[in-house]
């Protein structure tokens, strides 16, 4: 089904995670560039979406829960007036919630009937095999699969640089006096949403060193989620190399990305974040097939995690130190 060119008030749900709701993001851009400007309502689950309204990536931001979605999940109960006339008031509404057969899928048709377009979040068969970034199928859903956004550089914000030099300077303060206030930027983030997906920690400590080595202000970036999983001994341990950057919030972590020169991260939501601030991003996969789940960034490499027959050193150095220094080669593309 391909969206009407008439389509001015487009609402998008979404209740994945962080790392499936900045893809998401990227669906919309390439939507908007195909189709034309329009308002986009984004009801979703990860709070990165208000981050996203405050950027201008999204017209408007909404939680899942405010606008009764839960709902939609029990095809039994009879669905109340106030989510009939809220999702009734846009000509496209998009789902992300479940595939196209699904009860969820039912409930909203009965409501929005063929303005719906139902997008399964999951890979399918095919794109697991042909290894085609998850963004390029969700295109397909919407007959935009010309757009080819498994080779493009995705979508960046596009900020004044007011607002970078203030993430930079904060970002600075809380990494002095391990690094002069001159020095790129670098941050790495431990954690991911599954144990297997988290690169050895002795690996990214050695990569930490080598990137102090190179002169710069370097920082960890943690959250609840690595407190929670790891307790405050991880956190004790990293603070032995460089500053741990907490943040409880997920908006107030990828605000200060923004300032970042570099970052490094396992396959996780924050490094999607990180790219698409413009970050120069390595993101560090395990089982995880990058070809389908990179991020999209216009400086982001992958990495795979090193191989166990190998040393730890030779791993850095022949592997993300080499892309590292390729991406610090690279002239910044503000």
């Amino acid at each position: 089904m391909n969206i009407d060119r008439t389509t001015r008030r487009m609402l998008v749900l979404h209740a994945g995670a962080l790392g499936d709701c900045i893809l998401t993001l990227h669906w919309i851009e390439a939507v908007r560039r195909a189709w034309g400007a329009m308002n986009v309502t984004l009801a979703a689950r990860s709070p990165i979406a208000h981050w996203a309204a405050r950027h201008g990536l999204v017209t408007e931001a909404l939680t899942l829960d405010s606008i009764g979605a839960h709902r939609l999940y029990f095809p039994l109960i009879e669905l109340p007036d106030d989510l009939i006339r809220f999702v009734g008031g846009f000509d496209t509404v998009v789902s992300f919630l479940d595939g196209p057969e699904a009860p969820v899928s039912r409930g909203l048709t009965a409501i929005a009937g063929d303005r719906l377009i139902a997008i399964d979040p999951r890979p399918t068969d095919a794109t697991k095999r042909e290894g085609v970034h998850i963004v390029e199928q969700w295109l397909g859903g919407v007959g935009l699969a010309e757009t080819k956004q498994h080779g493009s550089p995705g979508l960046r914000l596009v900020l004044t640089s007011g607002r970078r030099r203030v993430a930079r300077e904060t970002l600075l303060e809380r990494l002095t006096p391990r690094g002069p206030m001159s020095s790129p930027i670098a941050l790495c983030h431990p954690g991911s949403g599954g144990l297997d997906k988290c690169c050895p920690i002795e690996a990214l400590e050695a990569v930490m060193e080598g990137l102090a080595e190179r002169e710069l202000a370097t920082g960890w970036m943690m959250g609840p989620d690595e407190v929670d999983r790891f307790g405050s001994a991880l956190r004790s341990r990293l603070e032995r190399l460089a500053p741990v950057v907490f943040e409880e919030n997920i908006a107030d972590a990828a605000e200060l990305l923004l300032g970042a020169d570099l970052y490094v991260g396992n396959d996780a939501g924050m490094t999607h974040a990180a790219a698409l601030c413009g970050a120069r991003t390595i993101a560090l996969f395990g089982p995880t097939d990058p070809r389908i789940w990179r991020p999209l960034g216009r400086e982001c490499e992958t990495v795979s995690f090193p191989d166990p027959s190998l040393c730890v050193e030779a791993w850095v150095r022949e592997t993300v130190e080499l892309a590292v220094g390729a991406l610090l080669r690279r002239p910044a593309t503000e």
